[in-house]
């Protein structure tokens, strides 16, 4: 059984004490103590921001809840340690194709992390060669190729668009279940080379899709899991752009929750990588992403300066782009529209606020209607550029509005940005 002081002595650990935690979840004091005895549990909305709050999984604060029976997990489902490095290495053998396989698999647990894996195996896949085709293993069961390759492909390109209405609340179960059973090829099934490595991409691929659509779902730690195991996949596969994408996502998972220093690092790690290519290997809209990316890190870190520059290359890049550059499936979502959302971003940060409104309420404009995540965060972006030009009662009619479409929505994004904006017009006020 947990001790009743278990909840507490995290929450001190992250330096809040209860007046701080509940101003920040925006409950009574009372609240929070009752929590911490056992006299009440939170809500399931709740313990979704309690969780973001105390840098938990779900199930990590389940555990430290009073009352709540500690985590045994079964033997079979027990993954051993792995060490950081240990997921990027020069050569893929029937040992790290299974190991990889087992991380992945339904319902498995995430391994523990430690503070600085994430940035461990950016450096260490920056510096490490991709297996030579020689190192190259296959399954052992019945034979696949190319058409079961088109099937998966279809079936990702499905699931990002669902990713652009659903929720990850809604969404990221199904995700993950399709990561389990794509990644099980890789030990159920034999395949050329070739296929193998078309595979390993498709896993890659989906392992950024679960990333982002568990975090949403309010499990931060399992997330970054999935960032962490698509590096060790598109690594494998030898595909240098989309490991990029990969580790560029996760800079971005690390700038929204709290880890900017980490996330600058990171990002440079992916943005390293593709300025050793040459420069045919990638596209405009490719590193144009990347910079961007680099950008909101750089302004999350105080780094202001860095952030203008960053968002300058990206601008630079996008405006460079042409219709039939080959771009990977992925940077699909990245249109001149969201271009504008993201610059806009960084201008509110940088202090350009009139630039920034324009940019946003005519990006917001043209949102389709049915992206009610997407609306919402970037509600709340337009409130916060006007928040900080003074504008405080057109900020809290965004505000208002970007709460209504949140609570529609299982997506702790939105949540979470929506939280964050009332705070500071609770401050502001």
């Amino acid at each position: 059984m947990a001790r009743q002081s278990d909840l507490a002595q995290k929450r001190r650990s992250r330096g809040h004490t209860q007046e701080t935690l509940a101003h920040r979840l925006e409950v009574d004091v009372s609240t929070v103590a009752r929590w911490e005895r056992g006299a009440s549990t939170p809500t399931p909305r709740m313990r979704e921001a309690l969780a973001r709050e105390l840098g938990l999984s779900l199930d990590q604060l389940a555990a430290l809840l009073p009352g709540a029976p500690s985590p045994v997990p079964a033997p079979a489902r027990e993954l051993p340690a792995v060490d950081p490095v240990e997921l990027i290495k020069d050569v893929w053998t029937s040992a790290e194709r299974d190991g990889l396989v087992s991380r992945l698999a339904e319902n498995s647990p995430a391994p523990a992390l430690t503070g600085d894996r994430a940035v461990r195996v950016a450096h260490q896949w920056l510096i490490t060669p991709p297996p030579p085709a020689v190192a190259w293993t296959s399954g052992t069961g019945p034979r696949v190729g190319r058409g079961t390759l088109d099937r998966i492909q279809a079936r990702l390109r499905y699931l990002h668009h669902a990713d652009d209405v659903v929720a990850g609340g809604d969404l990221h179960t199904t995700i993950r279940g399709e990561v389990a059973r794509t990644a099980s090829l890789l030990r159920t099934a034999s395949y050329p080379e070739e296929v193998g490595r078309g595979l390993l991409r498709a896993v890659a691929e989906l392992c950024q899709l679960a990333g982002w659509s568990t975090a949403d779902g309010g499990h931060i730690a399992t997330a970054e899991h999935y960032y962490l195991s698509g590096i060790q996949a598109a690594h494998a596969a030898d595909d240098p752009v989309l490991a990029a994408q990969v580790v560029s996502a996760l800079a971005g998972h690390l700038t929204e929750f709290g880890r900017a220093r980490d996330a600058v690092l990171v990002a440079r790690s992916a943005l390293a990588r593709i300025d050793g290519l040459d420069r045919g290997a990638t596209t405009p809209t490719v590193r144009a992403l990347l910079h961007a990316r680099a950008s909101w890190a750089h302004v999350e870190a105080g780094e202001f300066s860095q952030a203008a520059t960053a968002i300058q290359r990206a601008q630079d890049e996008y405006g460079d782009r042409r219709d039939d550059d080959p771009d990977p499936a992925w940077t699909y979502w990245l249109t001149p529209e969201e271009m504008d959302i993201i610059v806009g971003r960084v201008d509110t940060a940088l202090g350009r606020h009139q630039r920034a409104q324009q940019r946003l309420t005519s990006a917001i404009g043209s949102c389709d209607h049915r992206r009610v995540r997407e609306t919402a965060l970037y509600t709340t972006w337009l409130a916060d550029a006007h928040l900080r030009a003074q504008d405080v009662d057109r900020a809290a009619a965004l505000a208002d509005r970007a709460r209504q479409l949140s609570e529609t929505i299982p997506s702790a994004y939105s949540e979470r940005a929506v939280q964050h904006l009332t705070r500071r017009l609770a401050t502001a006020r």
